[in-house]
């Protein structure tokens, strides 16, 4: 039996695992790592693995944290957005209703190809004197006070790996948290069929009409979001790779998914055909690469870090729902905190309450992060309640998450405590607004397509919010009293929008949606 020590033992060598070790490097160069990953390197660029698509705390974690900038800028697609379709069976893509932006806001966000980033990530880490055992599948794991031990089984070769701290980074693995006993019900159901094709989908080809390719600045550019196709209960996402695959998802409620009868690949391409058959026919004629059925995909977890030195991230810990693709932004917190938690424990300093600060930060946002999933499906369909989600969704993700990432106030104790009263003002409108989409998604209304297009960039708050985060020197304080001050008066507003009415008046619908999109009001 081999045996070696390290001070820090991360098993699962995913993005997770792999960006949490280049994180502490970049701190502090003279950590030794070691990390297991039942995987062997170099992964198939194009990896079967969901969390292609990023949003702004993902890539700003990715880009500048880590240092990662020009290998995505060179190795993956820039996105174009976030961009929903309302419609259903119909021929004429411009027949359906488009929700999106006409043009980028500025922050970055990437379609990753998760095979080449980890493959570059191994790189840079064996490089950095990181130990790979790869190919190695964990055994028993051995929890003590800043002294753990993991058996993993390499071959026929058995090693046994001690370490100050170890981190679950095995993602569904669960390994930790099945130990310990700690996942916890979220009470979101949440059903996932994904696959991906040998064959690049250009969204843009489903439609010839010129003023349909025009509403974009960019005519042509629509592939590069992350596209989506809407109905009650489910969404289809459409994300195009650098490597020319293109990954699908559909994603249901419980009632969406036992309606469709999805259980293969062919039942999969008979609902699309008959439900969205131009992305039917696009598939048609590829080769499928992978295909995965997962249902009851969200759980919670009890605690995430423990001041004796262990601690989980990525899908080792909790899961929410892959709707706006917060997994990476996850991944970013999460490695945030460990990171802080390893350099004070370094330093000698008594971690017990960071630690559980930090499971406390972390199940705020995780917790508001789920409430804007939960019992909502029935309303995706539904262009008027989603044209205001979005909205709203957006100004408390970037008036609140990106805020104290991008300012790296999540770490900044005293200033959590400082800004803590306002914290529990924009949750508490959070709250307000999420029961009022809960509510309006009970109906599960479809309103009949018009091709008509709801300009997100149009939107004035939304310019506003994502500016103020590429300011280097926010004041953080400042900042979020401003965000507040939008979100009080957006909320009144958004109400009366999504009050009861007599759903077959379409004009006064279509009017009070794209009417809310160039009010002074959200300003």
């Amino acid at each position: 039996m081999n045996q070696m020590n390290t001070d820090i033992i991360i098993v699962g060598g995913g993005l997770a695992g792999m960006s949490l070790a280049l994180q502490l490097l970049n701190r502090d160069a003279s950590y030794a790592i070691t990390i297991i990953e039942k995987n062997t390197f170099p992964v198939p660029d194009t990896t079967a693995k969901v969390g292609e698509s990023t949003v702004e705390i993902g890539a700003h974690y990715f880009s500048h944290v880590l240092g990662l900038q020009s290998h995505f800028e060179e190795k993956h697609l820039r996105k174009y957005g976030l961009r929903l379709f309302f419609g259903k069976g119909q021929d004429d893509f411009s027949g359906y209703d488009e929700l999106g932006v006409s043009e980028l806001f500025g922050i970055p966000a990437y379609q990753i190809e998760r095979g080449t980033l980890e493959n570059h990530l191994y790189t840079l880490l064996k490089d950095r004197g990181v130990v790979f055992l790869d190919a190695a599948v964990p055994g028993n794991i051995s929890l003590g006070d800043k002294h753990h031990r993991v058996t993993c089984q390499r071959g026929d070769e058995e090693i046994t790996i001690t370490g100050r701290w170890l981190v679950d980074a095995a993602g569904r693995q669960a390994l930790l948290r099945n130990k310990l006993d700690l996942q916890t019900e979220t009470g979101h159901q949440g059903n996932a069929v994904f696959f991906r094709i040998n064959k690049r989908v250009i969204i843009d080809e489903w439609c010839d009409n010129e003023q349909w390719q025009n509403r974009v600045c960019e005519p042509g550019k629509r592939w590069l979001s992350t596209n989506h196709l809407m109905g009650p209960g489910y969404w289809v996402w459409v994300i195009p790779l650098a490597s020319g695959a293109t990954s699908f998802g559909i994603v249901m409620d419980d009632k969406a998914l036992a309606d469709s009868g999805i259980t293969t690949f062919e039942d999969t391409v008979s609902w699309l055909s008959k439900e969205h058959p131009l992305c039917a026919a696009a598939i048609e004629g590829a080769d499928l690469l992978d295909f995965k059925v997962m249902k009851g995909y969200s759980y919670g977890c009890k605690k995430m870090f423990c001041d004796s030195g262990w601690a989980m991230t990525g899908e080792a810990g909790a899961f929410s729902d892959p709707f706006y693709s917060p997994g990476s932004d996850f991944i970013a917190l999460n490695n945030t905190f460990v990171t802080h938690l390893i350099e004070r424990d370094r330093k000698g300093q008594d971690i017990r309450f960071e630690a559980a600060l930090f499971h406390k930060f972390y199940d705020s946002f995780f917790e508001n992060t789920l409430s804007i999933y939960k019992d909502q499906y029935g309303g995706f369909g539904d262009r008027k309640m989603m044209s205001v989600k979005l909205v709203w969704d957006y100004t408390y993700y970037w008036g609140v998450f990106a805020l104290l990432f991008f300012t790296d106030t999540i770490g900044d104790l005293d200033t959590m405590r400082k800004i803590t009263p306002n914290l529990l003002k924009t949750q508490k409108l959070n709250k307000k607004m999420q029961t009022m989409l809960r509510q309006r998604a009970e109906r599960r209304l479809v309103l009949p397509a018009k091709g008509s297009f709801m300009d997100q960039f149009l939107v004035p708050c939304l310019s506003e919010l994502n500016d103020v985060l590429k300011n280097p020197d926010i004041d953080v304080e400042q900042a979020l009293e401003k965000n507040i001050t939008i979100m009080q008066k957006i909320v009144p507003y958004f109400e009366d929008m999504l009050s009861d009415e007599p759903v077959n008046q379409i004009d006064e619908e279509e009017q009070a949606i794209l009417g809310a999109y160039r009010l002074k009001v959200l300003a």
